[in-house]
């Protein structure tokens, strides 16, 4: 089929969106820019393709090299000497799974299935491929034969060992205390349901620590009810690179660690600490089937009736958090200035359970996380890295590839400003991808506030007050920027302002425009003192 080409004003935009493509269709997509300086302006949206293992091919031209008049293609302008770097794929060598500059010997559709096929590749990543001036400009043979990516295929990911298998569900029937742990399974969104099945099957509470998808319904009794790690005697963990941190309270010695994860050693990662007595190189959806089916077979009497009496306290357990929840935003939404609790639990009323939910909000993440309510699979997704700036742009990503959910994206002000929210609002409005952005204003910096205050609890600029660096304030007027756009806006300070506002913003998403919901809270130094 031919792709259908979108226009975006800005290069990291345009990654950012084909992420949100990728993400929410679960096929690859693409983008193209200009040579090296388009490149470049990929910024932090590279890292985040890297990290978030998105299947994306990632295309540039390149300043072209043939003598003036040598060539069709060749060099016939000054700029052309300035945007000859080095080693155009250097810039991206250390962020792709391979890059390839399209040589005039090289079969064009071969390279882009072979591509293809590398970017789907467990585990996934992005491709990049640069293309010469004089290469795209050479004549077109009257036939060309190649394989199409879905002729060439994708390996099925192992199935375990079912020695491997076994031997995981006995340590998790005999656990007293087991914990699953989750980050990133969701990817593949077959995967949760198998993992249901086998968590209610042995009663084993859900943990989940800097999680990129959907993996397992949040409201469900198991989801966020169990053991610290430490705590813990059995840890099944699956897709879930950093489930705690080594040195940190971390699990005991003698606790039994399952580890599965299709690259279990964490080859992207070069320094990784974590034990495990059994590594499981395998898919989620596999590992969770095995070790199911082993369990059926395992399971006596006695463990059936051990299991049960976990989920009941399970259960309650969540019963109990979730009222907990609810009081505390209740509480939340009495006080003024804005709490941003009042403002995620606002958020959290407006979700359909199709809503396609993107948290980009940081500081206020938990409070999203606590009222996001998710619990089909593909409806949250983060951007699986450390890069800010995803939000916008993956929020029109998404709406191109499922224009029938309602999209919004929770963000944090300073995250939202990295995103070029200008551009991004621009192409959904201009596309007819339109979606709803809440915007938290702290007018901070977590990391030159809160993580000042941590790392340097006695320095200078704490003892002086002076948070130079960390705070933005007053800050932009995001409502005035999605007018900008030819989009709504709307700025709330007061909690009875806050649904309304929501509300209003997501009535005209529907009806085909942008809109931006700036919610103003206290900066992070002020809440340290509330």
């Amino acid at each position: 089929p031919t792709p259908r080409l979108i226009t975006v004003t800005h290069e990291g935009v345009a990654l950012n969106a084909a992420l949100g493509d990728a993400m929410v269709s679960g096929k690859p997509s693409a983008t193209a820019v200009h040579v090296d300086v388009g490149t470049l302006n990929y910024g932090g949206a590279i890292h985040t393709a890297w990290r978030g293992s998105y299947p994306v091919l990632i295309t540039a031209g390149t300043g072209p090299r043939a003598f003036p008049g040598s060539m069709t293609g060749g060099r016939d302008g000054a700029v052309q000497w300035v945007q000859e770097p080095r080693d155009q794929g250097e810039t991206m060598r250390q962020y792709t799974k391979v890059d390839h500059r399209l040589e005039h010997q090289d079969n064009p559709g071969l390279m882009i299935s072979r591509l293809l096929q590398l970017a789907m590749s467990e585990p996934k990543g992005p491709v990049y491929l640069t293309v010469p001036r004089e290469t795209a400009m050479l004549p077109m043979p009257g036939t060309t034969h190649f394989p199409t990516r879905d002729q060439m295929g994708l390996a099925r990911p192992a199935w375990p060992d079912p020695a491997d298998a076994r031997q995981a569900a006995e340590w998790l029937i005999k656990s007293d205390n087991p914990l699953l742990c989750l980050a990133k399974s969701g990817r593949n969104p077959e995967s949760v349901e198998h993992i249901v099945r086998l968590a209610e099957l042995l009663a084993l509470p859900v943990a989940e620590n800097h999680t990129d998808r959907l993996n397992f319904p949040t409201t469900h009794p198991l989801f966020g009810t169990g053991p610290e790690p430490k705590d813990s005697d059995a840890l099944l963990v699956i897709e879930s690179p950093i489930p705690f941190s080594p040195g940190l309270p971390s699990p005991k010695s003698d606790a039994k660690i399952i580890w599965v994860d299709v690259d279990p050693v964490y080859s992207r990662y070069k320094t990784m600490e974590h034990r495990a007595d059994l590594w499981l190189p395998v898919s989620a959806s596999g590992a969770a089937q095995a070790i199911y089916e082993a369990a059926t077979n395992l399971l006596t009497t006695a463990d059936m009736s051990r299991i049960a009496d976990r989920r009941t306290r399970l259960e309650q357990r969540k019963l109990e958090l979730e009222a907990a929840d609810e009081e505390q935003a209740l509480q939340a939404g009495k006080r003024n200035p804005l709490h941003p609790r009042w403002v995620a639990y606002q958020l959290g009323q407006v979700l359909e359970p199709d809503t396609i939910l993107l948290d980009d909000a940081l500081s206020s993440a938990p409070f999203v996380q606590a009222y996001r309510g998710r619990t089909e699979p593909g409806t949250y997704f983060k951007s699986g890295g450390s890069s800010g700036g995803w939000g916008s742009g993956a929020a029109f990503g998404a709406k191109l590839a499922r224009p029938q959910s309602d999209v919004i994206l929770a963000s944090g002000d300073g995250y939202f400003m990295f995103g070029t929210p200008l551009a991004a609002l621009w192409a959904a409005g201009h596309h007819g991808a339109p979606f709803l952005s809440v915007v938290f204003v702290n007018r901070s910096y977590s990391t030159g506030t809160r993580g000042l205050r941590g790392t340097y609890p006695e320095g200078v600029a704490i003892s002086a007050g002076e948070y130079e660096g960390g705070l933005f304030d007053p800050p932009p007027d995001f409502a005035k920027l999605a007018e900008a756009a030819n989009g709504y806006g709307e700025t709330v300070s007061q909690p009875e302002e806050v649904g309304p506002a929501i509300r209003r913003g997501l009535e005209h998403v529907r009806n085909g425009t942008p809109a931006v919901i700036a919610a103003v809270l206290p900066t992070l130094v002020e809440e340290m003192s509330l």
